[in-house]
C-alpha cells in the first residue's frame, strides 16, 4: 500500500504546477471571451451625430421644419445614413415633392434637384431610425 501512496504523492507533486497553469489559462480565456462578447456593435441613437427627437427639437432649424408637419396626421421624420453622413428627411402628405426635404444634422439642405442625384440618394441611403411618425413615402 505504501508504494501506491508514494507514487500518487510523487505524481501529484511533480504535476502540481500544471493544473494551476491550465486553470489560469482557462480562466484567462473565459475572461477574454466575456469581454469580447460584451461589445455591442448595434447602432444606437445616442451615438449618432443628430441625436434623438428631443435634442433635435432644441435646434432652431429643426424646430421650424418639425413644427410645420408634426400636427399633420400623415407625417414623419426619418433619419438616414447617406455617404457616411446622417440625413434627416421630413415627410408629409401635404408636400408636393419628395426631394426637397432632406437635411444634414447642421441644418444644411441636401440638394437633390437633379433626378439622377435623387435616384442615387434613394438607392444608397440606409434607414437608421424613424424619429417621428411612420415613413409614408416608402421609397
Amino acid at each position: 500500500m505504501a508504494p501506491c501512496f508514494m507514487k500518487y504523492e510523487k505524481f501529484n507533486s511533480n504535476n502540481q504546477k500544471y493544473p494551476k497553469i491550465r486553470l489560469l489559462k482557462v480562466i484567462s480565456i473565459a475572461i477574454i471571451m466575456l469581454i469580447v462578447s460584451c461589445v455591442d456593435n448595434s447602432e444606437d441613437i445616442t451615438s449618432m451625430k443628430c441625436g434623438d427627437i428631443e435634442s433635435l427639437e432644441k435646434m432652431p432649424w429643426f424646430k421650424t421644419r418639425f413644427e410645420s408637419i408634426k400636427n399633420i396626421p400623415q407625417s414623419a421624420v426619418i433619419l438616414y445614413r447617406y455617404n457616411s453622413e446622417e440625413v434627416i428627411e421630413f415627410q408629409s402628405s401635404l408636400m408636393s415633392s419628395t426631394n426637397q426635404s432632406q437635411y444634414f444634422c447642421n441644418g444644411t439642405r441636401l440638394v437633390l434637384d437633379d433626378p439622377l442625384v435623387y435616384q442615387e440618394f434613394l438607392k444608397n441611403r440606409t434607414k437608421v431610425k424613424e424619429l417621428f411618425g411612420v415613413s409614408l413615402w416608402g421609397l
